[in-house]
């Protein structure tokens, strides 16, 4: 990855478990999804903040099978999906942007977008229509 660390894509438990070994828990195109939007955007984008106790998100990359956040089946437990800030970008604004540029081959790995929440949830679940937005 040329922008993030291991430990901003997955929770402390799982960082301390399996180490550089978590890397294999990813769909490699998430890793290039994520990567894609930040090198886009050309700004800092973050995803989990709680390496060095300077944050509570531990939960907006990977999520382990027994995490209690989100939905059972999600694709965050699949290593396939993602929630970012995108500094000084509102999450309405940036999902209008991505789709405005779904075909710009940095952000061509995303497939779905959640509709409607804070944040950019991002994900490379196969779907017919890229990029299609989901809940809200």
């Amino acid at each position: 990855m040329k922008y993030f660390e291991l430990y901003e894509l997955v929770d402390r438990a799982t960082y301390q478990k399996w180490g550089e070994d978590a890397w294999n828990l990813f769909n490699p195109d998430i890793l290039e999804a994520i990567d894609g939007v930040r090198e886009f955007f050309n700004v800092p984008c973050y995803i989990n903040n709680w390496w060095g106790g300077h944050g509570n998100n531990q939960f907006r990359g990977y999520r382990p099978p027994n995490c209690p956040v989100g939905a059972v089946l999600s694709e965050h437990k699949k290593g396939n999906a993602a929630d970012m800030t995108i500094d000084g970008v509102d999450a309405e604004e940036a999902r209008r942007i991505i789709l405005e540029n779904k075909d710009d081959s940095l952000l061509c790995k995303i497939m779905r977008m959640e509709n409607k929440v804070s944040w950019v949830h991002i994900d490379c679940k196969p779907v017919h229509n890229r990029i299609r937005l989901f809940g809200g």
